[in-house]
């Protein structure tokens, strides 16, 4: 083993341009991931964002459970009539402020 890693070590500074521009382009390809990765989950989160406001508003109501399921697309989970009713209650007396 001690001669593997003495001939492989040898050879890495024999090559010394060759080491180099691997190591560069490695380093280049492993950036260039995680750049590009966090521009794909930013563009995501800002079309969820426009899309759910300019749908729902600033104000979102969801039944218990929503949040945590919603990378499974819950078809199924919706506000009963009677917790409709309550919110509505609750919801009417709150004053609301108008952006003119």
């Amino acid at each position: 083993m001690k001669n593997i890693i003495k001939i492989a070590l040898r050879n890495l500074l024999r090559q010394t341009r060759r080491t180099l521009l691997t190591s560069s382009l490695i380093a280049v390809g492993v950036a260039m991931v995680i750049f590009f990765g966090g521009i794909g989950n930013s563009f995501k989160n800002e079309m969820i964002g426009i899309l759910t406001n300019s749908n729902l508003g600033d104000i979102q109501i969801h039944k218990k459970g929503y949040i945590s399921s919603i990378d499974n697309l819950p078809l199924d989970i919706t506000i009963s009539e009677n917790d409709l009713k309550n919110l509505k209650k609750r919801v009417k007396p709150v004053p609301v402020l108008l952006k003119e």
